[in-house]
């Protein structure tokens, strides 16, 4: 990482808050079939470039969501978690999502440096929580997890992002954020925090920049060069 850009932003930070699947994980391939399967179970068709564009919401919210969009109504409590289970059973049969190595490398500077690293994520799924845990042993504590059990309101909304700043104590101009999904983007722009966009799956650039990111990488080997 010699001269790399991101050196030079962290200069004056105190931590960076990391989204989870799509940043930390190669995840996100797995969850939007999961998500399209679990809905074409139930006649529904939720396209894999929705997902992706809606990544970052709790599963309640997108289930509802996908509803209003097809069926112009809320999905019932039992519709949600119908589904939900089903999605559940589906990603079961996924091989074991891996971390990105960019991710670990840049952990190994900012642990170096003295900056906190904290994940922000929607995701409520014990596996994948207890999974950054050991993925990430010696850079990720529970403390510094914010998953969507902690918040009300599930990205774009701010929520996600101003209580990890809460929580962790630290300003917004002294913290990073590094997203890859438009409403984590949002979510974090919202909070008044520098955001750091990695185009990691099948979106146009186009779509993250109209999220407004303050900067725009294709991957992490374009971030940490």
């Amino acid at each position: 990482m010699k001269n790399s850009r991101i050196q030079d932003i962290l200069i004056g930070r105190r931590a960076v808050f990391f989204d989870m699947d799509g940043v930390l994980y190669d995840s996100m391939g797995a969850h939007a079939d999961a998500w399209n399967k679990a809905f074409f179970h139930f006649g529904i068709d939720f396209p894999h470039e929705l997902v992706y564009r809606n990544e970052g919401r709790t599963a309640q919210s997108t289930i509802n969501l996908v509803f209003m969009q097809n069926e112009e109504r809320q999905a019932t409590e039992s519709e949600i978690q119908q589904i939900y289970l089903k999605k559940t059973e589906l990603i079961e049969n996924y091989p074991e999502a891996i971390p990105f190595n960019g991710a670990l490398v840049l952990m190994e500077v900012l642990k170096k440096e003295g900056i906190e690293i904290w994940v922000v994520t929607g995701s409520m799924q014990d596996k994948f929580l207890d999974a950054l845990l050991n993925d990430f042993n010696g850079f990720i504590s529970k403390e510094k997890i914010i998953s969507g059990r902690d918040v009300t309101h599930c990205k774009p909304h701010p929520e996600p992002y101003l209580t990890a700043l809460e929580k962790s104590g630290f300003k917004a101009s002294e913290v990073v954020v590094i997203e890859n999904a438009p409403l984590g983007i949002q979510s974090a722009k919202a909070a008044g925090i520098f955001t750091i966009a990695l185009n990691t799956g099948i979106l146009n650039n186009n779509i993250l920049r109209e999220s407004g990111p303050d900067l725009l990488f294709q991957d992490w080997n374009d971030l940490i060069k």
